[in-house]
């Protein structure tokens, strides 16, 4: 029992004790005498307070355990009986899973509690009123009945709450587990009722999706990461312009896929709104597929996250935390990782001493990738803010350390150049492999 609800009731060694605790027994047949009028008023003030639970279906429930609750106490009061000696009743338990399955949250069942005791407590005051005693004594029995109600809706608004969120929580899981089977079925083409998947998972499958793997790379992977991840994935969907809820399937502690329908069915994503949203959480990597329709787009988007997802794994460029089915060259990018040192040893044919790693290597690669898509000396300088002759040279430059013209190999120049700009290091060579001579400057 707490302190100030503690000092609020009679002790043993008190000199009026006895005096007091027979009022309380005379309080309490007299209650008792009012039980049904006590019970409806009850009832009534609860229903009139809380609309969550004036609901047809759940007042029967409401009325069992208020009537279990004054049961309860008038019993414990009538026989001086201490609170940590009795059960909570089992109509006021039944309530509270009834209440967690309905969805009715559990501020609602605990201001039930409140509402009711205060009702109670007006009662009591009323049958102190009509005793044959000295006004002082009435106070000190009032006091002591407020402490002692009080005490009881602590311990069993503790007990009904714990009993609510263990159901909540069961209700959730169960939920969870009937979502991530019913998508598995999806994903395994077993047949599945659009409908009964809509009405389980809360997602339709006649809208265009895009899937997204997210996961976290950080150094707390023993923690669990999904709320965080569902945050994320809440706030990735509005970035992307979807009107509805994801639909969120937390594959392990730090990995989870998400589906969210999408305006108009383009096959790009904008991932510069999607690196935004990333932003606050740095370990944080997101591979996605591209706009699809219908039941099989449902599945082929997430095959096209999970595709792309090595390329995340594998670079360590800024722009790659977050990469996309859709962009350009990014599936062909997929498949060259998935054989590294095949590729690592193929970029070396194509570029020469330009497959180094190393900042001059960089920025002739840099330079010759933007010339190559813009195909203009004038485009690359304002591109890259160069002077032309800047670029002239830098393009003389990446010639000679590539050992052969730019125009032969065109397209393999073109994707060797590529890769490097989205795979970085993981496709380049140390330095000190093929000589510090050889850098280009």
């Amino acid at each position: 029992m707490t302190g100030p609800l503690k000092r609020r009731q009679i002790s043993d060694d008190t000199p009026e004790a006895a005096e007091i605790r027979a009022l309380v027994v005379r309080v309490a047949e007299r209650l008792q005498d009012r039980y049904t009028e006590l019970s409806d008023s009850m009832n009534a003030a609860i229903e009139d307070a809380i609309a969550d639970l004036d609901a047809p279906e759940l007042t029967e429930m409401l009325h069992a355990s208020v009537e279990g609750n004054i049961t309860t106490i008038l019993h414990m009061l009538r026989n001086g009986i201490p609170i940590e000696h009795v059960q909570p009743a089992t109509a006021a338990t039944e309530y509270a899973v009834r209440l967690a399955r309905a969805g009715v949250p559990a501020a609602s069942l605990r201001r039930a509690y409140h509402i009711g005791s205060d009702d109670l407590l007006a009662e009591v005051f009323r049958e102190i009123q009509l005793l044959d005693c000295p006004s002082e004594l009435k106070l000190r029995l009032l006091h002591h009945l407020a402490g002692w109600l009080h005490h009881y809706v602590d311990w069993i608004t503790r007990v009904v709450l714990d009993v609510h969120e263990a159901e909540r929580q069961a209700l959730v899981e169960q939920n969870a587990t009937d979502v991530s089977r019913l998508v598995h079925r999806v994903l395994d083409r077993e047949p599945v009722e659009p409908d009964q998947f809509a009405r389980t998972t809360g997602y339709r499958l006649d809208r265009p999706h895009v899937a997204t793997v997210l996961w976290d790379e950080g150094m707390r992977q023993a923690a669990d990461q999904i709320e965080a991840l569902r945050s994320l994935a809440t706030r990735l969907t509005r970035a992307l312009g979807s009107p509805n809820a994801p639909l969120f399937i937390p594959i392990d502690r730090s990995t989870a896929w998400v589906w969210c329908h999408v305006p108009g069915a383009t096959s790009s994503v904008d991932t510069a709104q999607v690196h935004e949203v990333l932003a606050e959480a740095p370990a944080v990597r997101a591979a996605m597929g591209a706009h699809v329709v219908g039941i099989e787009g449902f599945r082929r988007t997430l095959e096209q996250a999970n595709a792309v997802r090595i390329v995340a794994s594998t670079s360590s460029a800024p722009h790659t935390r977050v990469v996309s089915y859709g962009d350009d060259g990014m599936a062909l990018v997929a498949m060259l990782a998935r054989d590294l040192p095949a590729s690592r040893q193929w970029v070396v044919d194509a570029l020469g001493t330009l497959a180094v790693d190393a900042e001059p290597a960089d920025r002739l690669r840099e330079t010759l990738r933007t010339f190559l898509r813009t195909g203009s000396y004038v485009d690359t300088s304002k591109t890259l803010m160069l002077h032309r002759n800047t670029v002239k040279y830098r393009l003389a430059k990446a010639e000679q350390e590539r050992g052969r013209p730019l125009t032969e190999g065109r397209l393999d120049l073109e994707l060797a150049l590529h890769l490097c700009h989205v795979l970085g290091p993981a496709v380049l060579q140390q330095s000190r492999k093929m000589g510090e001579a050889d850098l280009p400057s």
